[in-house]
């Protein structure tokens, strides 16, 4: 081929291939652009992708600690905790007439829906943990998940429905009985067997409480030193839930005798005390050690823990 030729053909390629290379590069740009994350735009969505799996896994694991029963022992702890304060508070709310918005008898009822579901999930708690044993052991806690329920059941019924049944709720039925001074109103006496009904069902769920908490501690002293239902603290609910059965015999029996027509409540004074305040203050110590027996429970489980 002749060079002129030759050096002809060069130039024409060079001048065609030029311009695609450039295309190509310009193509190639623009796609890096897109592609190119936008700093600031996109941090938040890339903070998620920052995280390591041991990360996600341990609030994960500790999201899930509050289903166990180490959780829910946490949580039956605090609410009856609460209860309990609240009911000593609003007795002091009732002795000081203090009515700002909130007074003793709004107290008085907060108390007595909080302890229902503390109650009914320190139930779930024990009825949890019988899986975990065996023999006597998982028989005991069959038996306090049982009581603790029936308790929360029959409780409920004698709170709510019974006092509803005739017209009242449970406070303005005990104002009536304890301030009558000899003379019930007619709608109290034509109810008298309810009312009996009633303070019935009161001494039995206070009998069903106290058998409750003998079990756990037949359950507390017969179980494995691994076991965190060994730090129970179940001599002080035994107490509490033993003053609360006798104040609550000897205030239906004051109640009662108004009913069948005396003049007054005798000493009903002296034992709401001693089931407002005596019995109150024993279960906080216990539901303030049954709370952080849970938090350490919880400890124990957490990744944290077993590194």
């Amino acid at each position: 081929m002749p060079r002129s030729l030759q050096s002809s053909l060069e130039g024409c390629r060079q001048h065609v291939a030029w311009p695609e290379i450039h295309t190509h590069a310009r193509k190639s740009d623009q796609w890096l652009n897109l592609r190119r994350p936008k700093p600031f735009e996109d941090a938040a969505a890339c903070l998620p992708l920052m995280e390591s799996p041991d990360e996600e896994s341990r609030v994960a694991a500790e999201a899930m600690h509050w289903r166990t029963p180490e959780g829910l022992l946490v949580v039956a702890s605090a609410l009856l905790l609460a209860a309990n304060v609240l009911l000593i508070l609003a007795v002091f709310l009732n002795f000081l007439g203090v009515r700002l918005g909130w007074d003793a008898g709004k107290t008085v009822w907060v108390a007595l829906t909080a302890d229902l579901v503390g109650v009914a999930l320190l139930g779930c708690v024990f009825f949890l943990t019988a899986a975990r044993v065996e023999g006597r052991a998982r028989l005991y806690r069959r038996i306090e998940a049982s009581l603790l329920v029936a308790w929360v059941g029959i409780t409920a019924f004698w709170r709510f429905a019974l006092p509803a049944a005739i017209g009242t709720d449970l406070q303005d039925l005990f104002v009536t009985l304890i301030a009558s001074q000899g003379a019930l109103p007619g709608w109290v006496t034509r109810s008298a067997p309810v009312v009996v009904e009633l303070l019935t069902l009161w001494i039995i769920c206070a009998a069903l409480f106290l058998a409750a908490h003998v079990v756990i501690l037949l359950d507390s002293r017969a179980a494995s030193p691994d076991d965190w239902a060994r730090g129970l603290p179940v001599y002080a609910w035994v107490v509490a839930a033993g003053v609360s059965l006798a104040a609550t015999i000897l205030i239906v029996r004051s109640l009662a005798a108004v009913l069948e027509g005396a003049p007054i409540a005798v000493n009903v004074g002296a034992w709401l005390i001693a089931k407002m305040i005596v019995a109150p203050n024993l279960f906080i110590s216990g539901y303030a050690s049954s709370l952080q027996l849970g938090r350490s429970a919880i400890s124990a489980l957490s990744p944290v823990a077993e590194d």
